[in-house]
């Protein structure tokens, strides 16, 4: 009886630890490819662009440029890559456009670094939205534009 008893206990314990690890290799897994515990993920909209203003701010990669630009303090800012001399597309980083965030804005995008030049490409910033100035990562694919940010306080 008292064989029966500890490997039951052994099982018991092995299991809940088992499924315990298993929790947290979800949640590590959850936070890795979404946002985790910040807000979004977001996705900024590919749009057609016919001016620029006098706000912007370019930023070399390999083999192109991605331009910042912040437009007014009613507008969301915008991301373009140039290559070449040739627009490849442009972002309005709008984070109305997501559920749960149609109330948010963002007006700013600030201190950019990029931790990637090529593809996909890869930025840290701070985003000046509805609720402060926060920390944000981006990633972007060269070719398409497809894209999706996080801000996290």
């Amino acid at each position: 009886m008292k064989k029966i008893l500890t490997i039951t206990l052994i099982t018991a314990i092995l299991g809940f630890f088992g499924y315990f690890g298993y929790e947290i290799y979800s949640l590590f897994s959850w936070i890795e490819n979404g946002c985790g515990f910040d807000d979004g993920p977001f996705k900024a909209v590919l749009i057609d662009k016919n001016e620029t203003s006098d706000s912007v701010k370019i930023f070399q990669l390999e083999n192109g440029q991605l331009i910042l630009e912040n437009r007014s303090d009613t507008l969301s800012p915008l991301l373009s890559l140039m290559e070449n001399e040739k627009l490849i597309w442009t972002l309005d980083t709008d984070v109305r456009n997501t559920t749960g965030f149609e109330s948010c804005r963002i007006w700013e995008i600030s201190k950019i670094k990029i931790i990637n030049g090529s593809n996909p490409i890869k930025l840290q910033f701070l985003g000046h939205w509805t609720y402060g100035i926060e920390h944000g990562s981006m990633e972007i694919d060269r070719k398409s534009g497809d894209n999706s940010f996080c801000l996290s306080w």
